[in-house]
């Protein structure tokens, strides 16, 4: 059964779910998928929801009670990031110079696509990292919680010629300037250690993000009456993609399940001459890649098609 593993929230958007003609919901695993299983524990606090403006509905629908965007939480406190969008500071007569409550008590960050203001995310979550009530304290030590990455890729590949940043690139920039910024405040370097490790990380290539498709494979094939005899990522970024596979290769040779292979392809990040990590074949595209797993396993399709039945053949 196929599966599409993708990073951009607008690959599948949930309002337009009976118009996609190339994968069902059920086909479709996005970076912050995983979300909606792993953090339950998170479902009834505040968090606060980093990425594009539809990333707070897909937040809704995967049951958290109380997400609030950045650009909500900028909005009730503008004074956070002192530039406006022209890049200059922002002028006194367009601040609200009320009252501010600082009174969100977000419990988590989670990131689910790349911020569209690197800086304003970069300073705001900064603040929010280091207190429950930025405006009012700096630092709170007794104060930490969790930031949550869904993309690990510090590149990908868009119309342009050359791979672009992705939200690898932010979380490198977070991560440094956060620890920059703990060191000039003079906390100590064991508690920004600590503080460090309250970042983490979902997507390509971690097990997590892998396991959570294979169970989707799996589901289809259980509907399908069939069983799987070996998985197939086919990717263009080694470092994700194919690494991905290959930890999940290892993954199911101590357990003793189906296998993984990597198939690369040349359409994206990834082109002749650079590192394979691991991967098995290399394809033009993914037309061709898709075609060889067909070839490769035509006899076991073909008597799949014949029987059809609850304990037919591998597909």
């Amino acid at each position: 059964p196929p599966l599409v593993m993708n990073e951009k929230i607008n690959a599948f958007d949930s309002k337009k779910r009976n118009k996609s003609d190339y994968a069902t919901e059920e086909q479709m695993i996005l970076s912050y998928s995983p979300f909606k299983q792993h953090l339950g524990h998170l479902m009834e606090y505040p968090v606060l929801v980093v990425g594009c403006p539809r990333s707070l509905n897909t937040a809704r629908e995967y049951g958290f009670q109380k997400p609030m965007h950045l650009s909500e939480y900028t909005r009730r406190h503008p004074m956070m990031n002192p530039f406006g969008k022209s890049g200059c500071e922002k002028d006194d007569k367009v601040i609200n110079g009320g009252k501010e409550t600082w009174n969100e008590n977000f419990q988590a960050i989670l990131v689910f696509t790349d911020p569209g203001d690197f800086f304003e995310a970069i300073q705001v979550l900064t603040d929010v990292l280091l207190s429950s009530r930025p405006g009012e304290v700096e630092y709170e030590k007794n104060h930490r919680i969790p930031i949550v990455f869904s993309n690990p890729d510090l590149l990908w590949k868009t119309q342009y010629a050359h791979p672009r940043f992705g939200q690898g690139a932010f979380r490198l920039s977070l991560e440094a300037c956060y620890k920059a910024r703990m060191e000039a405040l003079g906390i100590s370097s064991e508690e920004i250690a600590t503080r460090m490790k309250d970042f983490i990380q979902f997507g390509k290539p971690y097990n997590p993000q892998f396991i959570h498709a294979r169970n989707a494979v799996l589901k289809q094939a259980d509907n399908f009456g069939c069983n799987v005899a070996h998985f197939y990522m086919v990717g263009d970024n080694p470092r994700s993609d194919i690494r991905g596979a290959v930890a999940m290769n290892e993954l199911a040779e101590e357990k003793e399940l189906s296998g993984w292979s990597g198939l690369l392809v040349r359409t994206g990040v990834w082109q002749d001459g650079d590192d394979k990590m691991g991967a098995s074949e290399v394809f033009d595209d993914v037309v061709a890649a898709v075609d060889h797993v067909l070839k490769t396993h035509a006899s076991e399709i073909e008597t799949f098609g014949e029987f059809r039945g609850p304990e037919s053949a591998d597909c």
